[in-house]
C-alpha cells in the first residue's frame, strides 16, 4: 500500500519527522495463547507523568515508565487476575490523582467460554504504582441472571468520578424474543471502591445477539462545562441520553443523534467480524465529538458529528478523507488531546478488491474540519478465523499520541504500539533510557 504524505514529512530507519514532530512504530507483544492473544487493545497516559499502561485480551497488562521508548525493551508485560476472572473486553483509563484503572467483562468460575458464570458484572481493578501491582477490584452493575458485557469508561478530571455505561443482556447470545439487551449505568465516588446502583439510560430495547438490533458501544463522557453524556448505537442509528447533574438523574428516555449506515456491524474480506461502534469524548471547549463508523454499497468509512451545546443539537456529519486507494476505511478508536484540543484516529483500510490491510491514523487540529491521514505499522493479511478484536487503542496529551494496534502474520495476532511526540520531548525521553 502507498502510504500517503503528511506536509513537511519524511521517514529514516521507521522514524518520521513531520512538523517538529517524531514518529516511531514497532511491536511489543505477540500471541502467546492463554492471558495472551495481542488484540483488541487499550491504552491510557499518567496525566502527571510519563507513564503508559495498555491492556489486551484476554488479560495482558503492559507498561511503559518513559512515555513510549525506541524499541520494543522499552515494555513489559504482565497478566492481570482477580477473584471475579479476569475476561476480556480490556478497557485501561487513568485519574487525575494518577491512579490507573482497568475494567473487562468477569469469569468467576474461570471455566471456558458460556460455561458456569461469566458476564456476571463488569470490573474494575486498579493501580497506584502505574500497573506493577493490582487491586483484586469491585464489581459493577451485578444482576443476575442478566450477562453485562462491552464497557466504556469516563473520568471527571476535576472531582475524580468515574462514570461507566455497558451493555446489559438477559442472556448474551439468546435468540428468545423475550430477552433484550440494554444500556446501563453507574458511578464512583470513591475511585473505584464502591459503586452506585445501576440505572438504564435506554427505553428502546434490543436483542441478545450481538448485532445491529442489540444496543451496543456506550461510552460516557463528562462534559467540561458541567454534565455527563452516553452515547451508543442501536438498530442502524445513534443514541444519546443525558445527564445535567453528574449522572445522578439521567433524561427518562434517550435522543435520535443520527443514522449510521450500515448499523455498528460490518463486513470486510479476511476478518471474521469489525464493527463501528461510536467513540465519544468533549474537546476542552466544552465540543462533544463522536466519530464511528458506516457502510454502504460496497464502501466503508469513517464519519465524525459534533455537538456545541452538550448533545442538544448536532452538526452535520462529514466523513473524514478516505486515504489514498482505500476502499474501506473501518473500526475507528478516538481520541482528543486535553492541551490543545486535536482530534485523533486510529483505523484499519483495505485496498479496493484485496484483503491487504493496514492501520491509519488520522488527526484534526481544527476541530473535525479539516483531516490528514498517515499509515502506521506494516501492510498485513487478516484470517478471518483467527480472533482480531474489536477495538484499537489511542490516548493524546501533551501533544504525545499514542497508540496499540493489532496485526495478523500467518494467522497470529501481533501487537504493535506507535507514538507520535513533538521533537524536543523526544529527546528528552530518549535521554532516560540506557
Amino acid at each position: 500500500m502507498k502510504q500517503p504524505l503528511i506536509a513537511l514529512l519524511f521517514s529514516v530507519s521507521g522514524l518520521v519527522y513531520a512538523q517538529g514532530t517524531t514518529w516511531t512504530d514497532f511491536i511489543i507483544s505477540t500471541e502467546t495463547g492463554g492471558a495472551y492473544w495481542a488484540c483488541e487493545p487499550s491504552i491510557a497516559m499518567n496525566p502527571n507523568g510519563t507513564e503508559l499502561i495498555g491492556g489486551s485480551v484476554l488479560a495482558a497488562i503492559h507498561r511503559n515508565n518513559f512515555s513510549g521508548g525506541r524499541d520494543s525493551s522499552s515494555w513489559t508485560q504482565g497478566k492481570l487476575t482477580s477473584s471475579h476472572g479476569v475476561y476480556g473486553d480490556p478497557i485501561v483509563a487513568y485519574g487525575p490523582q494518577g491512579r490507573a484503572y482497568y475494567l473487562h467483562l468477569s469469569n468467576p468460575s474461570s471455566k471456558a467460554h458460556r460455561k458456569g458464570k461469566w458476564l456476571d458484572r463488569i470490573v474494575i481493578q486498579w493501580s497506584d504504582d502505574h500497573g506493577a501491582t493490582w487491586s483484586d477490584g469491585s464489581g459493577i452493575g451485578h444482576n443476575p441472571p442478566k450477562d453485562q458485557d462491552k464497557e466504556g469508561i469516563a473520568i471527571d478530571p476535576l472531582t475524580g468520578v468515574l462514570h461507566v455505561s455497558w451493555t446489559e443482556f438477559d442472556r448474551y447470545g439468546s435468540k428468545k424474543l423475550k430477552d433484550h439487551s440494554r444500556i446501563r449505568y453507574a458511578q464512583s465516588e470513591d475511585r473505584g471502591v464502591s459503586w452506585s446502583d445501576a440505572v438504564t439510560l435506554s427505553s428502546f430495547e434490543g436483542n441478545c445477539l450481538d448485532n445491529d438490533q442489540s444496543t451496543e458501544g456506550a461510552i460516557p463522557a463528562v462534559n467540561p462545562n458541567g454534565g455527563v453524556v452516553c452515547l451508543w448505537s442501536f438498530n442502524d442509528s445513534l443514541w444519546i441520553n443525558r445527564s445535567d447533574d453528574g449522572g445522578l438523574t439521567w433524561l427518562p428516555q434517550e435522543q435520535f443523534v443520527a443514522v449510521q449506515s450500515g448499523g455498528w456491524t460490518h463486513n470486510f474480506s479476511g476478518f471474521g467480524r469489525s464493527n463501528g461502534m461510536p467513540v465519544t469524548a468533549f474537546s476542552p471547549d466544552g465540543i462533544l465529538h463522536v466519530t464511528y463508523g458506516e457502510q454502504h454499497n460496497g464502501s466503508s468509512w469513517v464519519s465524525h458529528i459534533s455537538s456545541a451545546d452538550g448533545g442538544r443539537h448536532w452538526s452535520k456529519v462529514t466523513q473524514l478523507p478516505q486515504p489514498e486507494s482505500v476502499k474501506h476505511h473501518f473500526m475507528p478508536w478516538m481520541a482528543i488531546d486535553p492541551s490543545n484540543g486535536s482530534l485523533h484516529v486510529i483505523a484499519y483500510s483495505q485496498d479496493s478488491g484485496s484483503t491487504a490491510s493496514q492501520a491509519f491514523w488520522s488527526q484534526s487540529s481544527d476541530g473535525g474540519k479539516t483531516w490528514t491521514n498517515q499509515a502506521i505499522g506494516t501492510v498485513f493479511q487478516p484470517d478471518p478465523d483467527h480472533f482480531f478484536g474489536d477495538y484499537s487503542g489511542i490516548v493524546a496529551n501533551h501533544g504525545q499520541v499514542h497508540m496499540l494496534w493489532t496485526e495478523q502474520v500467518d494467522s497470529k495476532n501481533t501487537l504493535w504500539y506507535g507514538r507520535s511526540m513533538p521533537l524536543e520531548q523526544t529527546e528528552s525521553v530518549n535521554s532516560l533510557q540506557p
